[in-house]
């Protein structure tokens, strides 16, 4: 997550990188009406309204939408997604294995990643095994209508959400303020207006503690076995080197150690 600008530029061409991709990715896939194709098993239940007026949309492998659902294009869900009745999805690119709800907008979520319920989610960029909790909405606009600043430094953007890591969770109705930087691991909790180091719990502005590793391996290690999939020593390590790698931004922003504990 050092490398910002990387994140951001995927952002700023995420719809121009969409409609590049979707006119080659769309090739051997069903045509179910102008600009719409789904891949095999696909499953769309009554009322879903699709509008290719913008750009194409592709459905992958797997995936199910569920009743009354609204997708714009351009946009891409991958393989085995579920997409919840009601939701709102517009120039999007979605992992696999992801599950989405409410209104989300020109965003990048990798794979086994979650945003079930209600609350918006704008102009951003979320990593693999992000749980999004109920009610969470991340800001992409200032009161002011002026240009957001990310770690600092003027984007010359005026819409922008936030860039969150890998295995990040928000608690139920949690308030990202626009900008933000959200590190790997961290858990948030309340009204976020600053950016948030890795295998952090944030409690309230200001109150930063470390999450310990052994506390972040077993929350993983409950989400990956929801999706059926092993923990395995080589995830162990790469967890460890993380935690290690990010330890500098905990000291910089004065993260305080203390024994959190967590019921699993």
């Amino acid at each position: 997550m050092e490398n910002y600008n990387e994140f951001l530029n995927e952002i700023f061409l995420l719809k121009k990188n969409l409609e590049n991709d979707l006119s080659f990715l769309i090739k051997g896939n069903k045509k179910i009406k102008k600009g719409v194709y789904l891949g095999k098993n696909v499953e769309v239940e009554p009322n879903v309204f699709f509008d290719a007026s913008e750009g194409f949309v592709l459905i992958g492998e797997g995936t199910k939408i569920k009743a009354n659902t609204i997708l714009r294009g351009p946009l891409l869900i991958g393989k085995n997604c579920i997409i919840n009745s009601f939701a709102e999805i517009s120039s999007c690119r979605i992992g696999d294995v992801c599950k989405i709800g409410g209104e989300i907008e020109h965003v990048i979520m990798k794979n086994y990643s979650n945003k079930q319920h209600y609350g918006f989610l704008g102009n951003s960029y979320i990593g693999s095994w992000v749980n999004i909790g109920a009610g969470t909405s991340v800001s992409n606009l200032k009161n002011t209508y002026t240009n957001i600043k990310l770690n600092g430094v003027d984007t010359g953007m005026q819409f922008l959400g936030c860039i969150m890591g890998d295995y990040v969770k928000t608690a139920v109705n949690t308030s990202i303020f626009c900008g933000k930087i959200i590190g790997a691991g961290a858990h948030l909790y309340g009204t976020v207006t600053e950016d948030v180091p890795a295998f952090v719990s944030h409690v309230a502005t200001g109150k930063l503690y470390e999450l310990p590793l052994k506390i972040a391996e077993d929350i993983q290690k409950a989400m990956t076995k929801r999706r059926n999939i092993d923990w395995t020593i080589e995830d162990n390590k790469n967890f460890e080197r993380l935690f290690k790698q990010t330890e500098s931004s905990r000291k910089k922003a004065k993260v305080k150690k203390s024994k959190l504990s967590f019921k699993l």
